[in-house]
């Protein structure tokens, strides 16, 4: 602070002290104090009741603006991020749920902690430390021959994950990278974190479905602002934090002297590194649209196993593919050393690819098996550009409506939604203000989006490729068709929609702004079946889905809206049950996804009979 401000401060606090022992305090001369005082009462920060000063409401808020100022201002640690070799695991701790470690359960035949470890040797990372505590014996016998290095955390029923750390204290010489042992994520993460010029990082995503989540905000300027597991005592929320960070030798010197006052020994490290935020930079590093997990749960195990791993395993497969640059060089006429960096994206039906050229970047659409017959490329083609010009849609460079490959703008700082932050009452109200828009809009769309129509082109490609339907999708099949002639009877709306409405395909720009991206199903549809969509594929709860249909209808759903709302997810999850199918008969895997969507619809189809069906009898 400067004399002025630390003067306002002295008399805040200590209420106006003689001039004598206010030259005192701050080691300044009786003349500068009286210099001082005149001149902030002229600018009206000190208020003068005969000889008595006090702080107006102007100086008050002038300090105010100080003190916040000097909040976001963080220090920086001295050094360079690169060339980090060293990592750290933590695996100590106990969880009733398994009959063995988390960091040993299996996904696709390999230990968690052995995926985490062949990612970070594939990323350069040399010594690996892992930290044991309950059932060590299973690790010893894992990790025997191995070259890792296992450190006990004898307390690890009685402390939390920074007395894990400081148990392994001795090795830590060097910056290194801190992972824990129970998740399973994507190496794009520990390749981005490690890439990072950020000294000291900790890697965030999106939020997710665990019941274990630590949310984090960040400040204006990217740094870790507050880490809580209770929702409510954050102002925003920016994402979620993944259990990987990058810790210098200087911060964690920093975390030793912090734990080393610790009354508290369940105390965990991502809350030591909170603390010592408060004074230092530590960045947040998002990953966006990233596959990962937490292992806590019997769910969450087979959730991991059945549906993300065959998600990320396809990715990775791709990511070593050269399709992308040269459907680039082919399609834009490009020389390769014009092309600068290719990557795997998101995306279910399609191979999304960003890349850059000539400093400028780009996403590239490569169409997925079966889409050449199941999707109309032209409509495709045109509706997108519709799209474009309501402003809904990033700009389109190149369309070839023959091979399905497309190339648009990127959108800058994108940001993809997952089901977590969909459900977020931000983006409720983001979300919805796009669709009403599309739904509100006079645009001509090409094409009619008809499900059982749909259902029948998929039904087609699976038995023509000799695929299989789940047991008991015929009576489910029989049902479906049922619904069709419930709708005729209530009437459909047909307007202009979008008819895929996972939360993936709502992307927002480093300014807020929200797209709604991949037209492929565009056409006119009844637009509560982009609602029923959305509500089903983001899994949101009764409340959140009667917060998101006041938004959206600006009034209470009536009983029609209901049954229509019921009646599109039964039919959207046997659609897209079949999709499923019919991909899988060309090589494709997707895990559990499709007979998950199956049995939901069985579900559904039991709600549906006891609520409409009753008035037909």
């Amino acid at each position: 602070m400067n004399k002025y401000d630390r003067m306002l401060y002295i008399i805040n606090q200590q209420g106006m002290q003689s001039q004598r022992k206010l030259a005192d305090s701050m080691g300044i001369s009786l003349g500068q104090v009286n210099y001082l005082l005149k001149e902030m009462a002229d600018k009206g920060l000190l208020e003068k009741t005969g000889k008595i000063y006090r702080v107006s409401d102007t100086g008050k808020k002038h300090l105010e603006e100080k003190i916040r100022i000097q909040q976001t201002e963080k220090i920086d640690f001295s050094g360079n991020a690169n060339g980090v070799k060293l990592a750290v695991i933590l695996a100590a701790g106990h969880n009733p749920a398994f009959d063995k470690p988390e960091g040993l359960l299996e996904i696709g035949g390999m230990p968690l902690i052995e995926h985490m470890i062949q990612a970070l040797h594939n990323q350069g990372i040399e010594k690996i430390v892992v930290v044991v505590g309950d059932r060590k014996e299973q690790y010893e016998t894992y990790f025997d021959h191995r070259g890792i290095i296992l450190v006990e955390n004898n307390r690890y029923k009685w402390s939390g994950t920074m007395a894990s750390l400081f148990a392994a204290e001795a090795y830590l010489t060097e910056d290194f990278l801190l992972v824990e042992s129970n998740q399973i994520l994507e190496e794009i993460a520990i390749e981005k974190i490690l890439k990072s010029e950020e000294q000291n990082c900790m890697l965030l995503a999106g939020p997710s479905d665990s019941m274990d989540e630590a949310y984090v905000e960040l400040d204006e300027n990217g740094s870790i602002f507050r880490i809580s597991k209770d929702i409510k005592q954050l102002n925003r929320i920016d994402a979620e934090l993944i259990g990987v960070s990058k810790i210098s030798g200087e911060l964690f010197e920093k975390m030793v002297q912090y734990y080393g006052k610790n009354e508290n020994p369940y105390l965990n490290y991502e809350y030591a590194i909170e603390s010592i935020g408060r004074i230092y930079r530590i960045a947040g590093i998002l990953v966006d649209d990233l596959i990962w997990s937490v292992i806590e749960n019997e769910t969450l195990y087979q959730k991991a196993s059945s549906i993300l791993f065959p998600k990320m395993k396809k990715r990775a497969v791709l990511r070593k593919e050269n399709k992308a640059r040269e459907t680039l060089q082919e399609c834009m006429h490009l020389k390769e050393e014009e092309i600068e960096q290719v990557s795997i994206g998101g995306g279910m039906t399609n191979q999304n690819f960003f890349v850059r050229v000539k400093g400028r970047d780009y996403i590239l659409r490569i169409p997925g098996a079966c889409t050449e017959v199941f999707i109309d490329r032209c409509a495709e083609q045109y509706n997108s550009r519709i799209a474009s010009g309501l402003g809904l849609n990033p700009p389109i460079l190149y369309f070839d409506p023959v091979k399905g490959v497309k190339v648009t703008e990127y959108i800058s700082g994108a940001r993809t939604l997952n089901p977590g932050s969909a459900r977020l009452e931000a983006y409720m109200r983001k979300t919805t203000a796009i669709l009403k828009k599309l739904h509100n809009s006079e645009v001509k769309l090409q094409g009619d989006f008809n499900v059982w129509e749909e259902y029948d082109k998929y039904k087609r490609e699976i038995l023509k490729n000799g695929g299989r339907f789940y047991k008991g999708f015929e009576e489910l099949e029989s049902f479906f068709y049922h619904l069709k002639s419930d709708l005729n009877q209530i009437k459909a709306d047909r307007r202009p929609c979008h008819n895929d409405l996972v939360a993936e395909n709502f992307v927002s720009d480093e300014k807020g702004r929200m797209y709604l991206i991949d037209w492929e199903y565009a056409g006119y549809n009844d637009p509560l079946w982009d609602v029923a969509a959305h509500l089903l594929e983001c899994e949101f709860s009764k409340e959140e889905e009667e917060l998101y249909l006041q938004y959206y209808l600006e009034k209470e759903p009536g009983r029609l809206e209901k049954q229509k709302l019921l009646m599109f997810q039964i039919c959207q999850d046997v659609l897209w049950s079949a999709w499923t199918i019919a991909k899988e008969t060309k090589g494709e895997d997707f895990g559990a996804y499709g007979e998950g969507r199956f049995l939901r619809a069985l579900i559904m189809k039991k709600e549906y009979e006891a609520e409409y069906e009753k008035e037909k009898i």
